[in-house]
């Protein structure tokens, strides 16, 4: 996997501007599969243009698009966003927005959709982030298989569960000025503490958000189960 594993290349205005040799540049040529991970990918309308500069670099890539409770993603989405200070409004204001990407981005069926018109479904494996969590290996081994690859590693680092929702904490302006310049590496040491983030009480979403977000999205999700062929019966909608 590439470091930084983000690296938002194919979007235009981020990294796209830099080039297939500076993407080449973050991976190991030595590595039969090599991959990245860029939630930002799944961002259409809003980043737009994905799919298609994709396929046009890697014609014959491999993809795998992580889904969960798409009114969950929608809270767990503006917690990203407030702890970074990308976001200050609180959480009913920022997602009913209709200039916000909150909801587009837990439309999963228009997100996938925009890329199978350029890669055939059997080169997309679509998984929920309950079977993850809850059946760990089972499902890396779905994965290796998916890749081609042998599918009997295992690394105790698997079982770790990395930084939750619940544990994030807001970047203070000096934070969000330290992050931008420091490494990921570095910004993991200094992100916990005084004087570059604070707590910051995690808004839930109350019955009346959480039944107006739903049936904003429920549409969407019925055509991706159609789609997929999958009920997501642990889903809220």
């Amino acid at each position: 996997m590439s470091k930084p594993k983000e690296l938002d290349f194919f979007i235009e205005g981020r990294n796209w501007e830099r080039g297939v040799d500076w993407y080449r540049g973050h991976f190991d040529p030595v590595m039969p599969v090599r991959g990245e991970s860029s939630p930002n990918y799944t961002a259409d309308p809003y980043l737009p243009g994905v799919p298609e500069r994709m396929a046009n670099v890697i014609p014959d890539a491999k993809l795998i698009f992580m889904v969960r409770d798409p009114v969950e993603r929608v809270r767990a989405n503006w917690i990203h966003t407030y702890s970074n200070r990308v976001e200050d409004r609180p959480l009913r204001e920022a997602v009913l927005d209709p200039q916000a990407e909150y909801l587009a981005r837990s439309r999963y069926h228009h997100q996938l959709s925009r890329f199978l018109e350029h890669y055939a479904m059997e080169r997309i494996l679509v998984l929920d982030q309950d079977e993850l969590l809850e059946d760990r290996r089972a499902t890396l081994v779905r994965v290796w298989q998916f890749l081609e690859v042998r599918d009997t590693v295992w690394r105790e680092a698997f079982n770790i569960k990395r930084l939750e929702s619940g544990e994030r904490r807001r970047k203070t302006r000096l934070g969000r000025y330290v992050s931008g310049r420091v490494s990921q590496s570095t910004w993991r040491h200094l992100r916990g503490h005084r004087p570059f983030s604070t707590p910051f009480l995690q808004s839930e979403m109350d019955d009346e958000l959480r039944a107006e977000v739903a049936d904003r999205l429920r549409d969407d999700v019925e055509r991706f189960r159609a789609l997929t062929g999958r009920r997501f019966e642990r889903w809220s909608v």
